[in-house]
Order: C-alpha cells, then structure tokens, then sequence
C-alpha cells in the first residue's frame, strides 16, 4: 500500500485503519515524506478551519516546549511516535501533529536550506509604497517585487507582503536584508509584522537577536547596540544573542503586551513597558465605532489622516490637501490614536504640517473642530489647526507658551475672542480636544469635560478659498511637535452630550486597540 494524498486526507479525518496509521508512521521516518505531508496538511481545508491562531500558538508552544523544533533528527523521531496505533487516538492528536510538521518545516528545514536560497528568488511583494525611497546596492528599486539581497529604506514607509500572506511594514530609515520569503534580517531602523497562522515560522533577526513568529502581530527596533520586541498579539519567541553566540537556554517567550530589550554586551535581556504608539503597524484606517459616530454628527468635512502617497486625504474627499515636509529622520505619518496612522509634524519626523486649499465654507456664524493631539516634545505657540492669516479667517487652535491649549476665533466685526485651557497638556498622551462657538458662547472641551468658556458673538464667515493650515501657520513660524488625527470640522455648535459620547466611544476603542 502506498501513502499518496487520499490517504493523507484520511489521516487528516482521522478515518484510517491500524495498518494504514502503522505504515504512515514509517513513511514519515523520511525527511522528504514529512515535508510533503505539511504542505498537503496546509492545504487541506479542514486544517485551515481549525488551526485557527490560539490553538496554533498553544500547540506551537507545547511542541516547543517537548523538543519537537530543537533538531531535526529529534523532531521526526517525536513526530513519528506521535502517531497513534488507533483510529480514536487518531482523530484526537491529528491536530497536533498536523502542527508539529507544520513547525518542523517552518523552523527546521528552511534553516537548513537558507544558504541555497537563489539570488533572484523574490523574498515579497510591495503593497504600498508611501514615498519611499528605497535602494538596493545603491541604487534606487522602484520594482514591486522584492528579489533576495540588501536594502536601504532612506525615506518613507514601505508595505510588503512575504510568503504565507505575513505583512510587514518598515518606516525609514531602515537597513535590512530580505533573506526569503520567511526570514528578514534587520539591521537598523521599525518593522512591524503581522503573520497569519499559515505564516508561523516567520522570522525577524538582528544584531542582537532572533525573533521567532508562533502566529502573532509584533514590532522591532534596531539603534544605537540595542534590539527592542513589543508583541502586541500573540506570541515570539526571541534568541538572544548575535547569529553565532546564541544559546537556546536563554530562549524567552513574549506574549501579548510584552516587550523586551536585548543590548549588545549585555548578560541578560531587559523588560520593557510596551510601546503603544511608536510602530506604525497598519496603513489602512479601521471602520470603527467612534468614525461612524462622527459622520453621524454630519461633518463638514473629516481628516482620518490615513497613511496615503497622495497627500491629506479628507472625507468628502474634494477638500482633501497635500502633506507639507521638509529635512527630519521619520516620515510625516506616526501611529494614530486607534489602529492607523496620524499627521506627524516636528519632533524627528520630516512632516511639517498639512495643507487644504480648498476647504469647505463656514458660513453659519456657528463651529466645532473636534480631533485628537499628542505632543511629542515641548512647543511654544505651536498650532493644531488654522484659517486666520492675513485678516482672512476665523479660527484657531494652538499651544500657548505656557503648555495650554487655546481656541480663538473671529466674529463678523473682526473682533477676536480667545479661551485657554486648565492645564499644560501632557506629553505622550492622546488628548480629545473640541472646540464649539454657538454664536453666544466659544468653548473649550479636553478629554469630554468642559475646561473653559467665554462670551463671542457669531463667527465671521469664511469661503473655500481660505486656506486651512494643521500643525503649522501660514508662515511656517508655529510648527506643532507632535501628532494630530481625526480632525473634523462642524458648521454647528456640538452639545455637551454629543462632545461626551464622542470621548467615551473613543475610549472605548482605544481600550480596544492593542
């Protein structure tokens, strides 16, 4: 009898007979017949619905943890063994062994085969470039696919897709090798990684260690010596140590909302808070709760700041604007308040603010601005949002030197009324900030509450002629040092009970985030 892929199914069903799990437990004693029943177990379709990514991590970590990965000869000698003699044993472990082969092909055979990867074999593909300069043996690599060599990320953010669907997003500056389609060595600079179940197996080396994928969503920071993991689901496994001096008993295991430092000359790897909000680990904006509820309230026009090459994307998208930069390390784009990205402006970044030339009109002689802003160092008269230049306008949200924020805005006689805040806004924090002017009052709201008030008079109208400045003025001269997402502008006073449920839904998202 001869083990072809019917048969195969069967053990996969668990519907084999005593004899036939005997004679496929001696097939498997060779290396070439274990590889060929992972690739027929990942494309059975009965694996896909059941390795879902728990039960692949847990399996994962018990076949670890019995040796199954440490060699190859120990893996198919433990693999072999873990056939069962009976059919209901069968239909019980088939699971687990479907996993051991899958984590012996992932973490053992590639190993071995890693230096006969072809040159021009393609390690992945690009997905998005968002103006990226990318150079692969000093000159720029424009191609969307991704050959096995050594690359320089000098600008922007790449998007690239490696085997098994495992996204990887890389922010410059960056130095890495893109080894295969399952390894990436890093160098220096972010990367995080998303990998599937089917990816299990990914790995991510630096000079200082080795991070192994279990299925999971993580980060890397490689600088100055020293390599940082944060897992923010999931779970690693990171090797300590250069690639010829790491010693599998100082393996760690990180899961979710774990984070580790391993520095160069170091005894030992240290723990770390985990970094929320320093990865950018998605390009793409969520559907989330506090979004619909916002064009719910009939925005005149809403600013997710998506990460996007083609500028200032806004919703409706005719009063979208373009991105301004300049010299800085990091792109123009950070880690939003929720899942995505936001608007960087100073601090180390290269944004220098955003444009909209074509805004909507504000033309009720009522306003709300709602958003979000997170200061990243300190700043003096540095500005979130403004249409006032040049006596044209009629709006302003800015820090003061103090650390306060303050709202001001013009009436129709060209008088200025000006409100501040309570407290010195924090650094590294995401705070809500709202200001509404209801043709009698303007007020400031931070974080749901209410934190100032003053009489004004209705607002002075303004066209869409009237340029809209974020996190800079007309002159360059008042530049935020920060991150500023989910913008939007109101041709109407919001109430106290829309400005709370907009606060509490937020959070309610932002517990939700990982």
């Amino acid at each position: 009898m001869s083990v072809n892929n019917d048969l195969i199914d069967r053990i996969l069903e668990g519907e084999v007979s005593d004899e036939e799990a005997a004679e496929f437990q001696a097939w498997l004693n060779v290396p070439e017949n274990l590889e060929s029943f992972a690739i027929r177990a990942e494309l059975h379709s009965d694996l896909r619905r059941s390795l879902r990514r728990r039960q692949i991590q847990k399996n994962a970590v018990e076949a670890s943890t019995a040796g199954l990965v440490t060699e190859a000869v120990s893996s198919r000698e433990q693999l072999a063994l873990a056939i069962p003699r009976s059919r209901p044993l069968l239909a019980l472990t088939v699971t687990a062994l479907v996993t051991a082969a899958c984590i012996l092909i992932a973490f053992v055979l590639p190993e071995g085969n890693s230096d006969s990867v072809p040159a021009d074999a393609y390690a992945a593909k690009v997905i998005n470039n968002v103006n990226g300069l990318l150079t692969k043996g000093g000159s720029q690599w424009n191609d969307s696919q991704i050959p096995v060599g050594d690359y320089d990320l000098q600008k922007g953010l790449l998007h690239l897709q490696f085997g098994s669907g495992v996204m990887v997003y890389v922010e410059a500056p960056a130095r890495f090798d893109a080894v295969s389609d399952k390894r990436v060595v890093l160098h220096s600079g972010r990367l995080s990684a998303r990998v599937p179940p089917v990816g299990i197996g990914f790995a991510v080396e630096t000079p200082e260690a080795e991070v192994v994928d279990f299925g999971t969503e993580f980060s890397v920071d490689v600088e100055g010596g020293a390599s940082e993991v944060h897992v923010f689901d999931g779970l690693v496994r990171v090797h300590p140590g250069a690639s010829n001096k790491r010693d599998a008993s100082r393996s760690v295991e990180l899961q979710a909302s774990q984070a580790l430092r391993i520095t160069d000359g170091a005894t030992e790897p240290e723990d770390i808070s985990i970094a929320t909000d320093r990865f950018i680990r998605n390009f793409d904006e969520p559907r989330l709760n506090y979004a619909r509820l916002v064009k719910r309230l009939s925005p005149l026009v809403y600013y997710r700041m998506p990460i996007r090459d083609r500028g200032l994307v806004s919703e409706p998208p005719e009063h979208s604007g373009v991105v301004l930069t300049g010299e800085g390390k990091r792109p123009p784009h950070a880690r939003g308040v929720f899942v995505g990205g936001s608007l960087r402006v100073g601090a180390d970044s290269a944004g220098r603010g955003g444009r909209v030339d074509s805004p909507p009109a504000l033309s009720t002689g009522q306003f709300s601005l709602t958003g979000f802003v997170y200061l990243e160092a300190p700043a003096q008269n540095a500005v979130v949002a403004t249409n006032l230049h040049d006596g044209q306008g009629n709006f302003n949200l800015s820090l003061q030197e103090n650390g306060r924020l303050k709202a001001t805005i013009r009436n129709g006689d060209g008088d200025v009324s000006s409100i501040a805040g309570s407290s010195v806004l924090p650094q590294e924090t995401w705070r809500h900030v709202v200001v509404t002017a209801d043709a009698e009052r303007l007020h400031l709201y931070e974080d749901g509450k209410l934190v100032a008030s003053t009489p004004g008079a209705a607002m002075a109208a303004s066209d869409s002629d009237t340029t809209v400045w974020f996190g800079t003025n007309s002159i360059a001269s008042q530049v935020w040092n920060g991150r500023i997402d989910e913008l939007a502008l109101f041709d109407r006073a919001l109430n106290d009970n829309e400005i709370a449920a907009l606060y509490r839904t937020a959070q309610e998202e932002i517990a939700r985030s990982p």
